[in-house]
Parts: C-alpha cells; structure tokens; sequence
C-alpha cells in the first residue's frame, strides 16, 4: 500500500509539470484580439496577416527601452512576432526598405538591418498584459530606435 501511494503521488506531480506541455502552442500564447494587417510587396501583390496567422509565429519577447519625448526612459516588455518573420510568412524574402502604416496614416520606414534587428516585433502584449484599443491592439515595437519610430495600431506593412 505505502508503494502505490507513493507511485501514485510521483504520477500526479508528474501530471502537474507536464499537462501544459501538451496544451502549449507553437507560439507559446494566443492571441485573443482580433486584427488584419495588410501585407504587400514591391508588386503590389498583398496578403491579409491576421491573429490566426500570428499564432502560427514563433513568438519572442524583447526588453525595449522607449524614450519619450520629455526625455526620460521607460523599460517596456514586449511579447510578439518578429517583423522579419511576419515578412517571410506573407512570402516577402527581399526588399529595400519597409513602410508601416497605422490606422491613422502615421507611417515609418525601415532599411532591412532594422527590419531583421531581433528587437524590431509586432506587440501583442505589454508587461504581460494583452495590448488594448487604447494601446493600438498591434504596435509595431523597434527596440533600437526610439519611441519615435514605434507605429501604434498598424494597419498595413509595405515592402519595396
């Protein structure tokens, strides 16, 4: 009896650790908001990228240091997609620069070092906290530039 209790205690932690392992998605996090995010490349052929494509990602978090424009910094912790990664998944390999625009038509442009810098994402979460409609829903997030360069609520991503 003391023998299968025991088995029968090792068995239940084991079921504890390793339930969520089989519960856990490609992207480690789902993405509950809804979104569409207009993908196209130089030709003028596009895609629509949308939460169920983004869940597909490998997701990654990133430390981002934003500089706002009274001059102090803030430490940001963003969870999201790689923006090199989203690029390739709407089958965009090369390009010269990329142009993201957010749904009020404020737009950057990036060269292709900044593009794949591994601190450049789509945020979906902020301090662990899912990104809201007062955030943007999707925030473009460039770790190595300042605040300046982040477009909140992107709605569309241009590859020339």
């Amino acid at each position: 009896m003391k023998k299968f209790m025991m088995f029968l205690m090792v068995v239940m932690v084991a079921a504890v650790f390793l339930a969520p392992v089989g519960c856990a998605s490609k992207s480690g996090a789902a993405i509950s908001t809804p979104f569409t995010i207009t993908v196209s490349d130089a030709s003028g052929k596009s895609v629509e990228f949308t939460e169920k494509e983004a869940a597909k990602l490998k997701m990654v978090e990133v430390a981002a240091v934003k500089k706002k424009k009274d001059g102090t910094e803030v430490t940001e912790n963003w969870k999201g997609v790689l923006l090199s990664d989203v690029l390739k998944s709407c089958g965009i390999e090369s390009f010269s620069k990329v142009r993201v625009t957010a749904s009020d038509g404020y737009e950057q442009e990036f060269e292709p070092a900044a593009v794949s810098d591994s601190g450049t994402l789509l945020g979906f979460t902020l301090d662990g906290k899912e990104v809201t409609a007062d955030d943007g829903f999707v925030k473009l997030v460039v770790a190595s530039m300042s605040g300046k360069a982040w477009v909140s609520n992107v709605k569309s991503i241009s590859a020339e």
